[in-house]
């Protein structure tokens, strides 16, 4: 069968806000080697609030038991859905990083010990082996004003790239992490949003041709009331006060050099990045547009990207322009400056629903969309061939229960061919637990 297991994690906390299953963690789930780790939030009864744990186990060992690791040391107690968590792993040094629990808000940030990452023994999975909550960087200044943090492998370094400002003004810096230093180098402002906010679909690194792509929508600023005030916390709402009608454009655009030149999708130069203010990509340059979205179309922010083992980039969002909402995949092929667009037929979102995740294989030429539904507490799976003249798209699996958005495993994938789902399911007298899907890729496309 193509589903090889369902692993329940721990239970969901009983929030009103997600804090689990979120589509902009990105990095909440991730294997280094054949060790595969999800960072989540577990509930602490006795004391109330919530706390950071790290799950991890042998994805080749099908009998193999989970570990698990829960700091103690801090509660987290904000119901929003923005304060996610996210993991990585260097492989370079075998060190595991994680942040969590942010909007708006001085970084949160530990760092475990080299080589822990390496170490599957049940000794060594203890919070001794990481370090304190940082405000900082390993090598850099404090980080404040923080949201969205992600981690990106790239070979045997890792990015970190995370929003500074708030909804509707804020702009993405970047940061490469160096294992043989045991620091961050900062690299700019990447990303700037000029009254608006980019949005990033991902960040994705192409090992073969050591390149970093982005693609996003920009969120306009829409001026509110005690939007000057410095004390004001209007922006830390859960629904902001700039929503996703503001949104606009699919925009891309990529790096060959580790962050510094970046390039538009007709492969023109466009910006060199460095640390003083101001040098990264304008996020409303039109050079980079690579469809143009009006406003009130019905897109989301932060739904989905991922680069093939080809280099091609993939992009699932949604649009509202010919009177139906509708999924959407995006699509530019190695090298091209050509954006190819493909509306997905008989499975349909709402604007404000779950996002769901978009993968490639490249044995089976084939692109798999992970759709949350968006009316029923359904998880979908449909698959559509990159070598059929014909555009059909086939659900390959359905199941019902499920809430949250999907996180994929993109290491797994590549390295195994098993495509791992982090979502949220219904079970045990009706509680919500953290739960891992494995599928075989191979048996999805039969």
């Amino acid at each position: 069968m193509a589903l090889l297991s369902i692993t329940a994690l721990g239970e969901d906390p009983n929030t009103t806000h997600r804090l689990n299953a979120c589509a902009y963690q990105q990095s909440a789930i991730t294997t280094l080697d054949s060790i595969q780790y999800v960072a989540f939030y577990t509930s602490h009864e006795a004391s109330g609030g919530r706390r950071v744990t790290i799950a991890r186990h042998d994805i080749k060992d099908t009998s193999s038991d989970w570990q698990y690791l829960t700091f103690e040391d801090y509660k987290q107690t904000t119901d929003d859905g923005h304060n996610t968590i996210s993991i990585g792993i260097c492989a370079g040094d075998g060190t595991i990083h994680v942040s969590f629990d942010h909007h708006c808000d001085t970084l949160k940030y530990r760092i475990s010990r080299p080589g822990l990452a390496n170490n599957l023994n049940q000794s060594s999975w203890t919070a001794e082996n990481f370090s304190a909550i940082l405000d900082h960087l390993p090598g850099c200044d404090r980080l404040v004003d923080v949201t969205y943090p992600r981690f990106v492998p790239t070979g045997k370094q890792i990015y970190f790239e995370c929003r500074i400002g708030k909804a509707g003004a804020g702009s993405d810096i970047l940061y490469c992490y160096d294992p043989d230093t045991a620091q961050f180098a900062y690299r700019g402002t990447y990303l700037v949003g000029r009254q608006c906010n980019p949005y990033p679909n991902g960040i994705s690194y192409h090992l073969p041709t050591s390149c970093l792509h982005v693609t996003w929508t920009n969120r306009h600023f829409i001026d509110y009331e005690g939007a000057n005030d410095g004390s004001s916390t209007s922006h830390k709402a859960q629904a902001g006060p700039n929503g996703p009608e503001n949104n606009e454009g699919l925009y891309h655009a990529y790096s060959q050099d580790n962050g510094v030149s970046w390039y538009g999708s007709d492969q023109q130069p466009v910006a060199i990045l460095s640390s003083r203010p101001g040098t990264g990509l304008d996020s409303q340059d039109s050079r980079l547009l690579a469809r143009d979205i009006p406003r009130n179309s019905g897109i989301m922010n932060q739904e989905a990207q991922y680069v093939d083992a080809r280099g091609g980039v993939h992009v699932l969002n949604r649009e509202n322009t010919n009177g139906k909402e509708t999924w959407v995949h995006y699509y530019r092929a190695p090298s091209s400056d050509q954006w190819d667009f493909f509306a997905l037929p008989g499975i349909y979102p709402t604007p404000t629903g779950p996002r769901g995740k978009v993968v490639q294989s490249e044995k089976l030429d084939a692109v798999f969309f992970i759709l949350p539904s968006n009316t029923e507490r359904e998880l979908i799976i449909t698959r559509r061939s990159m070598t059929e003249t014909h555009e059909e798209v086939q659900v390959v699996w359905r199941d019902l229960g499920y809430t949250g958005e999907p996180l994929i495993d993109e290491e797994a994938l590549a390295q195994f061919g098993v495509l791992s789902i982090l979502m949220l399911k219904n079970m045990d007298e009706g509680k919500r637990k953290v739960v891992v899907l494995q599928f075989d890729i191979n048996q999805l496309a039969q």
